[in-house]
């Protein structure tokens, strides 16, 4: 039996300061950060030394061997641009790479476990090339702080230790299946790491050393390349060392929209969570929420209504370098009204339940900010480890439709839809918040409610993180615990099928996210896992 995890395990989560910030799924990524901007760096250096000490302290929830997509706002400059270094496809990778059942379903899991299930990672591409673009530091420099875990150890994070012990995404399961992740994540008598107790990766230490000193190609061309070609194709699986060397990070434009008097920036195609933010906020716009209240059947109702078209259209997105997508139209005022028609309370797309991720956020006493939201896919992903280098291998080919002839269906070099919904709202071109979430699908709601909490009802970061969730895809609305019966029941008499779930749970996301005004910056983060922001 599962035990439900303390989010009470860590006192204090939030931090208040009057230069820097930096809120993110790990106490430990979070001080590698601030400690950057500490040294000298941008908001952008800071994101890469979370980025790299997450693939170390908090290596079930994104890593090197993952990717996602980077949000940036360069306030001198007023510019604000992405970096796309979501996982793509192997080249070899059939439409029907993946056996179905009968049922349609995938046989084994073999989209989710396995050699199949990788795709080929990004995240180094990424994080050399916003360093490149936007920083103000090397590599090698900002890696510091992750070098220095894997190698000195730390304390196992209390989430980080409740997925382990519990087999969370099948995390035992896959160190025992695995070789090279069982040598490292496993004790001599077969069992996992518990909370507070230290542990080294210095095979992970090792190759993120051996990258920040020597250059991505050391990633993509060398050694890790070459193991990683060997060890699938050994295993059946498509993925080759040609693969690494063909992958390239994308920089591009972000989907712009105004809510509440502020400008927004957020994810672009392949991510469906920008263009749904952008949907649901001009959706919701008319409506007078802070009057309907917080969490009342009225506003969830509200918000009911227009996520349920929000993740229908979901469906007419994915690599926009594959399938043409008409940016304009899907963020017209015209779009939006034609999202809002009535319809039934039970109808709607189908959406995923996964809740992975991580995500985290940064900005500098100059006004520049990123918003990162990166991911394995499911904790400790496909389960597999490149042979040598303690780096995990994402499941991210599970985010393709294995159904041949569709929209998003699995091409070669194909990078898959996701729901990450980095955001960053903008006073004069300085961020008033930054924000974003782990969680699959439930990205978009848990990073809309946020949102809502702060520019609608008023919140500080903290408060608004803290504060109950709900989701809705069009199919059951679930609901934490906290929200009372009488919301619940209130919701089944307009015909809605109510799931609640317990007081406090990661499945309603991992929300890090920052506050800047006048009277300093404020960085809050997520009870529901190990969120903690740290100030410079």
């Amino acid at each position: 039996m599962t035990t439900a995890y303390d989010h009470t395990a860590i006192g204090t989560r939030d931090a208040r300061g009057g230069g820097g910030m930096v809120s993110s799924g790990s106490r430990y990524a979070s001080e590698a950060g601030a400690n950057v901007l500490r040294e000298g760096g941008n908001a952008v250096d800071a994101a890469v030394a979370t980025s790299l000490a997450l693939s170390v302290a908090a290596t079930p929830f994104s890593g090197v061997g993952g990717g996602g997509f980077m949000l940036v706002h360069m306030a001198e400059r007023g510019e604000s641009l992405m970096v796309d270094y979501r996982e793509n496809s192997p080249a070899a990778a059939p439409a029907d790479l993946f056996r179905l059942g009968p049922d349609g379903q995938v046989i084994d899991e073999e989209n989710h476990l396995g050699a199949k299930a990788p795709a080929v990672p990004g995240t180094f591409a990424g994080m050399a090339m916003a360093l490149d673009k936007f920083g103000t530091m090397t590599m090698a420099q900002v890696a510091k702080r992750a070098v220095a875990y894997g190698r000195e150890g730390f304390a196992i994070t209390p989430f980080l230790g409740w997925v382990v012990e519990n087999d969370i995404d099948l995390a035992l399961t896959k160190f025992r299946r695995s070789e090279d992740a069982g040598s490292t994540w496993l004790k001599g008598d077969g069992t996992g790491y518990g909370t507070g107790e230290i542990f080294h990766n210095r095979q992970i230490a090792d190759t993120v050393e051996a990258v920040a000193t020597k250059g991505v190609g050391e990633f993509y061309e060398g050694s890790v390349a070459q193991s990683a070609g060997r060890y699938i194709e050994g295993s059946g699986g498509p993925m080759r060392a040609s693969d690494f060397a063909a992958y390239r990070p994308i920089m591009r434009t972000p989907v712009q929209g105004t809510f509440r008097g502020l400008r927004y920036v957020t994810s672009a195609p392949p991510s469906s969570g920008g263009i749904a933010l952008h949907q649901l906020f001009r959706m919701l716009e008319p409506y007078d929420l802070a009057a309907s209240g917080h969490n009342t059947v009225e506003t969830i109702e509200i918000m009911a209504r227009s996520l349920r078209r929000v993740y229908a259209a979901r469906d007419l997105l994915t690599d926009p370098d594959f399938e043409p997508i008409d940016i304009n139209r899907l963020t017209s005022a015209r779009f939006a009204d034609s999202l809002s028609g009535a319809a039934s309370p039970q109808a709607g797309s189908k959406g995923g339940q996964g809740s992975q991720t991580s995500h985290f956020s940064t900005v500098d006493s100059s006004g520049n900010a990123v918003s990162c939201t990166e991911s394995l896919e499911a904790f400790f992903g496909c389960g597999l480890v490149i042979p040598g280098t303690g780096v995990f291998l994402n499941n991210t080919m599970g985010d393709f439709d294995p159904v041949p002839g569709r929209v998003n269906s699995i091409a070669g070099g194909k990078r898959p839809r996701s729901a990450m919904s980095p955001i960053i709202f903008l006073r004069d071109d300085k961020p008033v918040l930054v924000a974003g979430s782990a969680a699959g699908p439930r990205i978009i709601t848990a990073v809309a409610q946020v949102v809502l909490n702060v520019l609608v009802h008023g919140m500080d970061i903290q408060a608004a993180i803290e504060a109950p969730r709900f989701h809705y895809d069009g199919g059951d609305v679930h609901v934490e615990g906290r929200i009372g019966k009488d919301v619940t029941e209130g919701l089944k008499d307009l015909g809605y099928r109510v799931s609640v779930h317990e007081d406090v749970t990661f499945l309603f996301g991992g929300v890090n996210a920052i506050t800047v005004g006048p009277g300093g910056v404020h960085g809050g983060a997520d009870p529901r896992r190990d969120g903690v922001a740290v100030a410079q």
